[in-house]
């Protein structure tokens, strides 16, 4: 704690510095933050919820386009952006990386859910705030809620005239162009539009394809229509559309016997092992493509001085992997991972007035129905080049270890061994849900909800096995991975009870406390890339989450200060682990997550503001005799009181602001850091001790002109100030025993904006 002692006592000088200007006559007050967390808008500080909201103004003065940026700032959010791996993780809590499951953290895009987070870049495009509701959200948001929420808001037509845009350019070829428009069309129809477009090449050189890797390609665009048909009856429909191309081969190899790293030179002599070079050496092109299509329906209608809201839904993702899964330049393993996902959903919900007889009583009540289907693909070939790879070994007289006597014969031009995967799973989901707040005196409420949710999966799913063109088993997968055929027919049902319980202090506009218990639930399934029947189903998660909390409003509202404290048990915890040479999803037995949060923000008469956030986490296994292990153990480990991975202890930002005007002319100028601090973690649940990436702090500087009106502005940033050197995700390397593989984040980065709005 020591090292934190000359970090918290200048966070708390800065806290204070509002009183050094209570002499001043115009005292500043922070804008007040309002959220949906409760499916009704209330400011932020009387909620009794821990969330994080960051609004479209927060975002421009940060430079925030995207949700790894906004976790940064976030205590106790993680995002590891790498489609299609990419996942989200809440106080420790994630989800496994699998075409069958969706995410423990519910990703809703203007109140509807989405199973899917290759909708998550997407979503960044005219976004009015973005929500992040910590702990689980079961009785109001249900669906996969159990670690916690994020909620994304676009910004809606109205009967204002606007035009806005952005045009950026920076390091690594960034063109990033971004166009909003708002048209009333009458005194009761509105259109609002906006699209985005995205190119930046990648970050890491792939010395074996001679080409960039890490690149993005993305178009983006939404259009949506208000009606207000009645003064008490209005209508909207949305269309929202993206195409998003990644380029993959960011991993690079970390460590490898002396005999695989021969082997590697021997196709690509500039291999390193050296992460922090930003080279790569892979021999297949990975890629994904994303092309994804989300469109709704809501009515909203004022009756009886209720808000009743019904919301009508259909998502649709296509999506096509291409991996080179010995991230190296050896010709061993080629993956590629296809999913064609379609949602339909359905929401009625009521909302009532505040204060119901007498002031006594509110509360929010609904059903919601909803039907998934997925198509899964999945090929794994083993030395789709098999002469190439029987070149080499006896080039070099190498070896690959257990594999290598185990390769298939050469026939041909078909890959030596291949694993094939086609499964179809359908999803149902039926819930009712309710809570109740009462005002059972002036400065207390209690607040109880309860949601029952009934959820059923179907699984249609074979795996065949082919050696050299022909469907005979081959030694590799049946061996080496111990993989077995099989056509799996099946249907689970779960059901599910999530309710929540909290205490509400309110003795003024300044303080609000609480305390809350909440249960979560995330339903069980199959897994779209299990190699033996067996291991395919999958349990449910359960949670029991307590916190207390209290929000203040200091120094007659110039700033902020909010603190949670939090403990959840978790059983059945679903996981992805490497287990020999193959990964599959599991049920932990238990695992907690206990720790606080610190989020605070401030605003001073001279030109200063800023916000801090600090986070401890504590997140391990209680009870997992049945671990997996690091390569080069037997299996099982005992992994119980160990920690889960993406979990650091701490994880802490700080965030200055410095605006003033520009001589006399209608023109501010600002000025901002960020500075931020992240614990040492782990990047895989084995706990090898290679797969650790220690405490680390980076830097961000920003530098921004605008008119006085906001009109325009131009903006500089520039990330990782210092270039500091850390991983952000690694792990071990299929089949080649004891290589491990990693990636780096983003090396500086310079990005010039220019914004306009009318």
């Amino acid at each position: 704690m020591k090292k934190y002692s000359k970090w918290l006592a200048a966070c708390a000088a800065a806290m204070v510095l509002p009183d050094s200007v209570a002499a001043q006559e115009r005292r500043p007050v922070l804008e007040e933050v309002m959220v949906t967390a409760q499916k009704r808008e209330e400011s932020l500080q009387d909620v009794p919820i821990s969330v994080v909201a960051v609004d479209a103004e927060m975002m421009r003065d940060a430079n925030m386009e995207d949700m790894a940026d906004i976790a940064v700032f976030t205590p106790n959010l993680s995002v590891f952006s790498h489609p299609p791996l990419t996942s989200l993780r809440v106080r420790g809590l994630g989800s496994p990386f699998d075409k069958g499951f969706e995410h423990s953290a519910g990703l809703f895009l203007d109140g509807v859910y989405v199973g899917r987070l290759a909708f998550l870049d997407a979503a960044f495009l005219d976004v009015q705030s973005v929500e992040i509701l910590r702990g689980p959200q079961g009785t109001l948001f249900g669906k996969n809620t159990i670690s916690g929420a994020i909620s994304i808001r676009s910004v809606q037509p109205s009967q204002e005239p606007e035009l806005s845009g952005s045009i950026a350019a920076g390091d690594e070829n960034l063109k990033k162009y971004t166009l909003a428009g708002n048209l009333p069309l009458g005194d009761r129809l509105a259109i609002r539009a906006a699209i985005n477009s995205n190119e930046r090449d990648g970050t890491v050189y792939n010395t074996t394809l001679d080409r960039d890797e890490g690149s993005t390609d993305s178009e983006a665009g939404r259009v949506q229509l208000r009606w207000d048909i009645l003064d008490w009856l209005d209508v909207t429909l949305a269309a929202a559309k993206t195409e998003q191309e990644f380029r993959l081969g960011t991993f690079q190899v970390r460590t490898a016997s002396d005999d695989q790293f021969q082997l590697m030179q021997f196709y690509d002599p500039q291999v390193e092992k050296d992460v922090s070079n930003f080279q790569s050496a892979q021999n297949y092109p990975a890629e994904t493509t994303q092309d994804g299509g989300k469109y709704d329906i809501r009515f909203n209608a004022s009756l009886w001085e209720h808000e009743v809201a019904l919301i009508a839904a259909r998502s649709e993702i296509e999506e096509l992997s291409l991996t080179d899964l010995d991230f190296s330049p050896i010709p061993l393993l080629f993956f590629l991972n296809g999913e064609d996902y379609e949602q339909d959903s359905l929401e009625l919900r009521v909302v009532s007035p505040l204060g119901l007889f007498g002031g006594k009583l509110d509360y929010v009540g609904g059903i919601y129905a909803a039907k998934s289907e997925t198509d899964i693909q999945v090929i794994i070939d083993a030395a789709p080049d098999p002469l190439a790879l029987a070149n080499g070994l006896a080039a070099t007289g190498g070896s690959l270890g257990p594999i290598t006597s185990l390769l298939a014969p050469v026939v041909g031009d078909e890959p030596g061994e291949r694993l094939l995967i086609d499964g179809y799973q359908e999803g149902t989901s039926r819930a009712i849900y309710g809570q109740a707040s009462w005002h059972f005196s002036p400065e207390w409420t209690l607040t109880g909800g309860l949601r029952y949710s009934r959820e059923e999966k179907t699984v249609d799913q074979t795996l065949q096995l082919f050696s050299a063109g022909t469907d005979a088993d081959g030694p590799v997968f049946t061996q080496l991975v111990t993989a077995e055929e099989y056509r799996l027919i099946d249907k689970r049902v779960d059901r599910d009870i999530s309710p929540k319980l909290s205490l509400n202090w309110n003795p003024s506009d300044e303080l609000t406390a609480y305390a809350s218990a909440a249960e979560g639930f995330k339903g069980g399934g199959y897994s779209g890339s299990a190699v033996r029947a067996e291991i395919t189903e999958v349990e449910p998660e359960h949670s029991e989450t307590y916190e207390v909390g209290v929000k203040t409003r200091l120094f007659d509202r110039a700033a902020t200060l909010n603190v949670a404290l939090f403990y959840t048990q978790f059983e059945d915890l679903q996981l992805t682990i490497f287990e020999g040479n193959v990964s599959r999803i599991s049920n932990a037995a238990g695992a907690i997550s206990k720790g606080a949060e610190v989020d605070a923000a401030f605003v001073t008469a001279f030109g200063l503001s800023g916000n801090l956030s600090l986070a401890y986490l504590d997140a391990r296994f209680t009870d997992y005799e049945n671990g997996p292990c690091p390569a080069g153990e037997d299996p099982p480990c005992d992994l119980t009181d160990d920690h889960l991975a993406f979990a650091p202890f701490w994880k802490s930002s700080l965030s200055l602001n410095y605006q003033a005007g520009l001589f006399d002319w209608p023109v501010t100028w600002l000025v901002g850091a960020d500075v931020l601090f992240e614990d040492e973690k782990l990047l895989q649940a084995d706990q090898d001790p290679i797969d650790v990436q220690g405490a680390f702090t980076t830097f961000n500087a920003r530098v921004r002109v605008a008119d006085i009106e906001e009109r325009w502005s131009i903006q500089a940033l520039l990330r990782n100030a210092t270039d500091e050197d850390a991983l952000d995700g690694g792990g071990d390397i299929p089949t080649l025993s004891g290589a491990h593989f990693g990636r780096a984040i983003a090396p500086r980065q310079l990005d010039v904006t220019l914004r306009f709005s009318f």
